[in-house]
């Protein structure tokens, strides 16, 4: 009897070794999958974040123009909004530009203050660096001379590859946006029957899956995000608002990318915040301005996300802070600009789809806010 426990005990063991095992190992296939199927998985979480946002307003307009229409009618809107947005983006920076090479004075005396107000040991630093850089550059000089002099052969006329290599990166890029789009549209027009679908392959899989359970999911994980982005539009336009109050030229831009990049977690704001801060640093004299510019967008970021987001969202899907700032971690290291920016997206679907499946509970578990700490 003594022999059977111990047996029994040591199945036990490894059994509970190899469950605990499994989400490991799921993490790092998926993972593999995910980076090696980049150029095709991209593209489809984009769109899949997409439909998931705009599917209420899909599910609101179908019994007035039908599916198709009303798949169409957003997939139109929402081109529209980005070609909107990017040449309105454009033109802006391209004027900021032009208007801060015009106070180039400015910057070059607030240069010359800062050089003059550093400390001695830096400036010895300084010169010491620039002067091993200039006897570099004169041992590189005469190595040059004492090279023997070879005869230059007539340039040939550039192959097509060389005049084509520079547009790839263009055309690559057109070609993910147009892929991104024909995906979107045909996700919003059959999410109901890939919806069945997905049952219907869970249910052979043994994985118990309701129908109403995606569509609560869904809704869930849409609500969340079309929160956030009204938030993130507030933020957007009291930041452009108190830009203009402090003067500083465009403030239609800078409210414009306070409200794109805060949808990066965490760092958005900030970022945000740098660009018109330089702004203010080389049109204004003194620095009360920038410093005036840098405090609004901080203490605007804060005020959403320590009032607006706790009234309006709650505690919304639940997502751990700390979970969501490895997830962005993880898909910059993964995907990086793109992934940066969908890591919001899908930390909150991945989420809830361990709320609402069995299997991939765990992911509740990774990504969810501890009940402890809450209470």
């Amino acid at each position: 009897m003594i022999r059977s426990t111990s047996y029994d005990d040591d199945s036990n063991d490894s059994f509970d070794a190899g469950r605990a095992a499994r989400p490991i190992l799921a993490i790092i296939i998926a993972t593999a999958v995910l980076y090696l199927g980049a150029e095709i998985l991209m593209p489809l979480a984009m769109a899949s974040m997409l439909a998931v946002i705009f599917s209420p307003v899909a599910t609101r307009l179908e019994p007035y123009v039908g599916g198709l229409i009303s798949a169409g009618l957003i997939v139109l809107a929402a081109v529209v909004a980005l070609i909107a947005v990017g040449y309105f983006l454009t033109v802006e920076l391209t004027e900021v530009a032009v208007e801060v090479s015009g106070y180039s004075d400015n910057i070059a005396v607030k240069l010359s203050a800062l050089e003059k107000e550093t400390p001695q040991w830096l400036q010895r630093v300084q010169h010491g660096v620039g002067d091993v850089e200039q006897r570099l550059q004169q041992t590189n000089q005469k190595k040059d001379k004492r090279k023997p002099t070879t005869v230059q052969a007539l340039p040939t006329a550039p192959a097509l590859t060389e005049v084509l290599k520079p547009a790839v990166p263009v055309l690559a890029a057109v070609g993910k946006g147009l892929l991104v789009i024909v995906l979107l549209f045909f996700l919003l027009y059959s999410r109901w029957d890939l919806r069945d679908r997905f049952v219907r392959l869970a249910a052979r899989a043994r994985i118990p899956v309701a129908a109403q359970a995606i569509e609560t999911a869904g809704d869930t994980v849409g609500r969340y995000l079309f929160l956030f982005s009204l938030i993130n539009l507030g933020f957007g336009i009291a930041t452009g608002t108190a830009v203009w109050l402090l003067g500083l030229p465009n403030p239609i831009f800078w409210g414009g990318l306070g409200f794109l990049l805060r949808f990066i977690p965490y760092v958005g704001a900030l970022a945000s915040a740098i660009l018109p801060t330089l702004v203010a640093f080389a049109v204004f004299p003194g620095w009360g301005k920038s410093l005036e510019v840098l405090g609004t967008f901080v203490a605007l970021d804060q005020l959403a996300a320590q009032f607006v987001e706790p009234f309006l969202i709650g505690h919304g899907i639940g997502v751990s802070p700390v979970a969501l700032l490895f997830s962005a971690m993880y898909w910059t290291w993964l995907w990086g600009i793109p992934g940066l920016l969908l890591a919001t997206p899908l930390t909150a679907c991945l989420k809830v789809a361990g709320d609402y499946i069995p299997e991939l509970g765990f992911l509740a578990v990774l990504l969810g806010v501890d009940q402890h700490s809450e209470d």
